[in-house]
């Protein structure tokens, strides 16, 4: 999760929460509006759900359309609140709510005790899994990149704007791509799934979603299933999305030759970072400018002894948009390499300290790499495969460590 306060008024928060893997809500962009009362912690914050396809879907049964976050059943207001708690824990709980089987949380429908029920629990999932895709990841990422859905294959209209809910990423824009081009295998892998179909079941595409027992017309989640045409949404934002990052040298240069303060910034951080980094004698590596291009590094490594990389020879293109540290660069792996932390087209994910010192930067893209056991956080896996043979089986974690280790030989090739 992330939060972004109102430079007006601290007690305006905006906050985003990221779907946890392996709920119908993986991956998905769910943003809230926080209001800090004054007499805060006596009284609880005042939390709406922003993504409702602007007031129109209902994303669960705690989830209204209306922005309404239910947290407690039944009892009188704000019996779960103490003084104690805090922001952290209020996010926390609104997370819990984006669950494995969110149908078991409507009281009445928590034990599924009829063949019936169960095969509708199995669907609500299955259309809340379709509308994540399509609401909180697609749409607001086309209007981010200005992509009209109309323009695309899908044909689908845009839908008109509302004045209290909108499809806008609004200080979570850069965080949303990021992240998008981190999690697109799972993006793409859940989207197969919905065209093949699941579970040998026929695919339901140009069906509607049937409503259950506890939705409203006027709080209830409808549509229909369309996977091909969010595949092809889909895929025209994931080349949007790479033109752009390559895009960020020519327009970079722009900056250079007008000598802008961004430009002269970065040569004198690459310039440190060498200075720096060459002080330490146990990290050996090159950096250097492509083509005298401040926003464009090219970080050669050299796997340091007793890490998973030791003896391997790396090549780490590291792309700098012209609104640095506003946008996070973007790292990919010239040199393949077969890691729990990068991913199959070899984009690497790492955490910076400080988003806004470069050698920062650095220094997290080498941990990332040389982390001897990493941590199973499920939201920081980029790659399903490698992923399932580190933290599998012990014969599957030695296999992860052949594969690994095989790719660093090759490094050196």
């Amino acid at each position: 999760m992330t939060i972004h306060y109102c430079e007006n008024n601290v007690r305006q928060i905006t906050a985003l929460l990221i779907g946890p893997p392996d709920t119908p809500y993986a991956f998905g962009f769910y943003q809230l509006n926080i209001q800090i009362p004054p007499d805060y912690p006596a009284r609880p914050p005042a939390v709406t759900l922003r993504t409702t396809n602007m007031g129109r879907t209902r994303f669960g049964p705690n989830l209204y359309s209306n922005g309404k976050i239910c947290l407690t059943w039944p009892g009188p207001p704000n019996e779960a609140w103490s003084p104690a708690q805090g922001l952290e824990s209020v996010l926390l709980s609104i997370q819990s709510l984006l669950s494995t089987n969110p149908y078991t949380l409507e009281p009445g429908f928590e034990n599924l005790a009829l063949p019936r029920d169960k095969e509708a629990s199995k669907v609500y999932s299955a259309k809340i899994a379709h509308e994540n895709l399509r609401l909180t990841v697609i749409a607001p990422l086309e209007v981010a990149m200005g992509i009209s859905p109309a323009a695309s294959p899908s044909g689908e209209p845009r839908p008109k704007r509302g004045k209290e809910f909108d499809l806008t990423l609004g200080p979570f824009v850069d965080f949303c791509k990021q992240r998008f081009l981190w999690y697109r295998e799972q993006y793409k892998m859940a989207m197969q799934a919905g065209i093949d179909g699941v579970d040998d079941e026929k695919p339901r595409n140009g069906q509607s979603f049937p409503h259950t027992s506890f939705e409203s017309s006027e709080n209830c989640m409808s549509g229909e299933w369309n996977y091909p045409s969010l595949m092809r949404r889909f895929e025209v934002l994931e080349r949007a999305m790479m033109k752009e990052i390559n895009h960020w040298p020519s327009a970079g240069l722009d900056l250079m030759k007008r000598e802008t303060s961004l430009a002269v910034n970065l040569r004198a951080q690459q310039e440190q970072v060498v200075s720096e980094l060459a002080l330490r004698s146990e990290s050996i590596f090159d950096l250097a400018l492509v083509d005298d291009n401040p926003f464009l590094w090219l970080m050669t490594y050299f796997g340091r002894s007793g890490t998973p990389v030791d003896d391997g020879v790396f090549q780490i293109r590291i792309h700098i948009s012209p609104d640095h540290p506003k946008v996070q660069p973007r790292v990919f792996m010239e040199t393949p390499l077969f890691h729990v932390r990068v991913s199959t087209d070899q984009m690497l994910i790492y955490l910076p300290v400080r988003a806004d010192e470069m050698i920062r930067h650095i220094e997290g893209i080498m941990f990332a790499l040389e982390e001897k056991l990493p941590i199973c956080n499920p939201l920081m896996v980029v790659n399903q495969h490698s992923a399932r043979l580190c933290w599998g089986t012990l014969c599957e974690q030695k296999e992860y460590t052949r594969r690994l280790r095989r790719s660093v030989a090759d490094s050196l090739e």
